[in-house]
């Protein structure tokens, strides 16, 4: 046990974790496929930063799937995942202070809509549905992809307002590597990580640790204390975190196996709200996740098959200063997943998916504890009949303790304008749903074990455009128009007795716009890149079912920016680098009827650094300054960030591997 003083983080010894086990074999054999005989395979691509394994079809899938840039991913490896999608992508996180509780929303549903998994895995906590991505850092995945709306069925569960899926793809071929490293910012805060790889031909395994802790006793500014703004510094904000996380994998002549074991260990102290004076409850929190994940693929002439397999544990302590306020969390979740794919011809393939998922939660608040289990059978059909034309037929059927769901499908097409692919059009439709969380359905009092499913129902229309010329240089532009009607919405709403109960209240419609422009050229030895991201997204309640007068009808859905937009530049020479990143968020309001609401902001942080390589020894350098601008922000309601950050950061790596870096083109 480690014991710090009262002004830091106690830190409880590590409990027993029961793990369900689910075991299946599967084994079927296939040769690999040429990418010119189908569009939507799966390749890998070699980066500098990491190796990605995306389908090859990312960009002609019907739907929007974006990969974050991976010099962007490796960047923000000290961060947590919350850091790095509030920088770089569409996604809106929504923090309660720094380092406390993020949650991410995606075309303007909740972050209870927000699918996160990770090598396969959802890692979405049964009990409420969301997943905190502060305590997820980014040293336990090596790729970022996300996909808006719910219109992809390859999961075993549904979603309605995006995915972020994590992975970590084995590099094969890179010999060995050792890294260290160091860094130090504002406010006491520290943080390490170290890993050791080894890339063979046939194996690989990787070995990384992460550990960070801060005071946290950022300074803010108080808009509403009783004489007028003035600068305090944040109570009860301490926070430490760590973790471990391991890869290993082995391929042979047509099939691969990998194992991805993470445990993470987090503690935190929860700031309370600031109102007219900072007000503190002494609340704190820690997180406890052992997660676990097997693959296996493998294929024989038209057949291919994969098997994924794997599990979390997840233990969550709640604690305040009024004992009876105290919480004991914990959940589990079990799945195993088989699919496997026929070419029908040179042009079409067929796909089965199976898979069940066990979840199991328990909580002061239920009355025992819960569980549920999923099972999910879908069909996909992927046909290229003409050359420039790719077509995509989904089909799901979930069956669910106690639930009925319908079925859900998604169908769309992407047409090339231009034989070299350089323009590129892509429609889809989608029909899909999101099951009710298990405290929706459990929590005493107020659970409503008779609530239906949300579903939604719409789809989006795009243009695409990608060159990369002999130079080197790459401009791309993506414009997209999407809409949805989301139906049976869950809130939890007061009742007649003063108890909050969860109901099926509203309907919603979704609207908007989304432009992602990105380039990278050389001038005189300057590599410049810059990545642009921009959405407009209106998430309008359409219809209240169970209020009476419902002022919230017509209006925005709280915490749900009309406008939003963030831009990364960045300038590399020799051994010198530095970069901007800015982004700018319109009003949140925060009461249903639109009445209030917090100020559009506006953030920008620099960053500098240098790269020093003597043979197989690389010394990196990074300095770091956040909100340059001091700009006083929340990001929920009395809820403040800090001002003006800053940090420095040494990685020292030594490696064997003298290959030259690859485009990731």
């Amino acid at each position: 046990m480690i014991v710090r003083s009262s002004a830091h983080i106690i830190r409880a010894s590590l409990s027993r974790l029961p793990l369900s086990a689910v075991v299946m074999l599967f084994f079927l054999i296939l040769p690999a496929r040429s990418p010119a005989q189908d569009s939507f395979i799966e390749d890998t691509i070699n980066i500098s930063a990491v190796t990605v394994t995306a389908r090859a079809a990312a960009r002609l899938s019907p739907f929007t799937v974006v990969r974050i840039e991976p010099d962007i991913v490796s960047f923000h490896e000290g961060d947590d995942l919350a850091t790095l999608l509030q920088t770089a992508s569409l996604l809106y996180v929504k923090r309660y202070g720094n380092h406390g509780l993020a949650s991410v929303s995606v075309r303007g549903m909740s972050g209870s809509h927000t699918l996160v998994t990770w090598n396969g895995l959802t890692i979405n906590t049964p009990g409420n549905g969301y997943s905190d991505f502060a305590i997820i850092p980014m040293m336990a995945s090596t790729s970022v992809r996300i996909t808006s709306g719910g219109s992809d069925l390859d999961d075993l569960t549904g979603y309605i307002g995006g995915k972020v899926e994590l992975d970590n793809d084995p590099l094969f071929g890179t010999g060995k590597e050792a890294s260290v490293s160091l860094s130090a910012g504002s406010y006491n805060e520290y943080a390490s990580t170290a890993s050791v790889a080894f890339g063979g031909e046939r194996t690989y395994a990787r070995l990384g640790a992460w550990q960070g802790r801060a005071h946290n006793d950022f300074r803010f500014e108080n808009r509403d204390a009783p004489g007028g703004p003035v600068n305090e510094r944040r109570s009860n904000s301490a926070f430490s975190t760590g973790g471990i996380m391991s890869d290993m994998a082995y391929r042979m002549k047509d099939s691969q196996l990998s194992l991805h074991l993470w445990y993470n260990d987090s503690d935190r102290e929860l700031p309370g709200p600031v109102t007219t004076v900072q007000q503190n409850f002494g609340e704190r929190q820690t997180d406890k996740s052992f997660r676990g994940v097997m693959k296996y693929s493998s294929g024989h002439r038209k057949l291919t098959a994969d098997v994924t397999t794997g599990g979390s544990y997840d233990v969550n302590r709640y604690f305040h200063e009024v004992p009876s306020n105290n919480g004991d969390n914990s959940s589990s979740t079990a799945m195993i997943s088989a699919r496997l794919g026929y070419r029908l011809s040179g042009k079409t393939t067929l796909e089965i998916r199976a898979g069940d998922v066990f979840e199991k939660a328990r909580t002061l608040s239920y009355e025992g504890e819960e569980e549920r289990n999923t099972f999910s059978l879908s069909v996909a059909g992927r046909s290229n009949p003409l050359p420039r034309l790719n077509m995509l037929l989904q089909v799901r059927q979930t069956a669910v303790t106690g639930i009925r769901v319908t079925p859900e499908f998604t169908a769309g097409a992407s047409w090339m304008l231009s034989h070299n692919g350089e323009h590129l059009l892509k429609a889809s439709v989608s029909r899909n749903t999101k099951l009710p969380c298990l405290n929706d359905l459990y929590w005493v009092p107020g659970g409503n074990p008779d609530l239906m499913p949300e579903s939604a129902a719409g789809g989006e229309t795009s243009w695409s455009f990608l060159r990369v010329t002999p130079s080197g240089t790459r401009n791309s532009l993506d414009l997209t128009l999407h809409a949805s009607a989301v139906s049976n919405l869950i809130q939890w709403m007061p009742g007649a007795s003063g108890l909050w109960n969860a109901e099926n209240v509203r309907d919603v419609n979704v609207t908007g716009a989304e432009a992602r422009a990105g380039t990278e050229l050389l001038i005189r030895n300057w590599n410049l890149r810059g990545i642009l991201n921009y959405a407009y997204t209106r998430s309008v309640i359409a219809e209240s079912n169970a209020v009476a007068n419902d002022n919230a009808v017509g209006r925005q859905l709280i915490y749900a920016p009309l406008n939003h937009a963030n831009l990364n530049l960045s300038a590399t020479r020799k051994w010198f680098r530095t970069g901007l990143s800015v982004s700018w968020e319109s009003r949140r309001y925060t009461t249903s009827d639109n009445s209030e609401w917090l100020p559009q902001e506006f953030l920008a942080d620099l960053s500098a650094g240098a790269d020093l390589q003597a043979g197989a020894v690389r010394l990196r350098t990074e300095f770091e300054a956040s909100n340059i601008f001091g700009t006083a922000t929340e990001s929920v309601r009395n809820y403040p960030m800090p001002l003006r950050t800053f940090k420095i950061k040494l990685t020292l790596t030594l490696s064997d591997n003298q290959k030259k870096d690859e485009k990731p083109y």
